[in-house]
């Protein structure tokens, strides 16, 4: 009985705080490289199973609107799956559609096993780590204000990075959604051709339960700027 009640406890203890739940969407006004041309959203779309592993399904979509349909078109659209005890990342698919630039790759990890299957390639892989899609909800289940100074591996295509967080709290931000006390979080890698710190996305949580990403700035594929602010939130 006693190491049962100890089982119990480091099980409560090590338990993720889910702050979301099914059929979350988060929508965005986008803009890309300054120009207010696209909308975006995050849906928590159902559970499933994956390879044996319990998981939520996820969804990030952007999409031009408009005269950008003719002149750019964006259409990304990234399904992904977390683990639903860790919110680790069990397979990620992605369709990027950007101007000319054309992409579709699935990714399936085998956390335990340490390996990632890239289309048909194996990778080897650390346990726990993260792809840049995952983070929008890993985060969302931990004390940001703790992360400060610690690395998170993540996984992107076939790259793997090893990134530093850095924590900026108590910012007011102003989105169409409304005003919101946030904590900025910038995943940082170490850019060894320019010796600086690169930064590759900054998500802007709000400062209470649910933590939503209020705002998202992201560096796409093609080279461009996306920035997401929060449009609208339905649960």
């Amino acid at each position: 009985m006693k190491y049962l009640l100890l089982i119990l406890i480091s099980s409560a203890l090590s338990a993720i705080e889910i702050p979301f739940k099914i059929g979350e969407r988060l929508n965005y006004q986008a803009s890309f490289s300054g120009l207010d041309i696209a909308k975006g959203s995050l849906i928590v779309i159902g559970e499933e199973l994956v390879n044996d592993v319990s998981t939520f399904h996820f969804r990030f979509q952007a999409k031009s609107q408009g005269i950008a349909n003719y002149i750019f078109p964006i259409f990304d659209e990234i399904d992904f799956w977390l683990d639903k005890n860790t919110l680790y990342p069990v397979r990620v698919t992605k369709n990027i559609n950007e101007g000319k630039y054309h992409k579709k790759s699935e990714l399936l990890l085998f956390q335990d096993d340490r390996i990632a299957i890239l289309n048909q390639d194996t990778i080897s892989i650390n346990n726990g780590i993260q792809s840049p899609y995952s983070l929008f909800y890993f985060l969302r289940s931990q004390d940001l204000l703790n992360l400060n100074g610690e690395s998170i591996s993540i996984i992107d295509g076939n790259e793997k990075i090893e990134l530093v967080m850095d924590v900026k709290k108590n910012l007011q931000i102003n989105v169409p959604a409304g005003n919101f006390l946030c904590t900025k979080i910038t995943p940082t890698r170490l850019n060894k051709l320019k010796t600086k710190n690169e930064e590759a996305m900054t998500i802007w949580f709000s400062n209470d339960k649910k933590k939503y990403p209020v705002q998202i700035w992201l560096r796409m594929k093609s080279g461009g700027k996306f920035i997401l602010k929060l449009n609208e939130i339905i649960n």
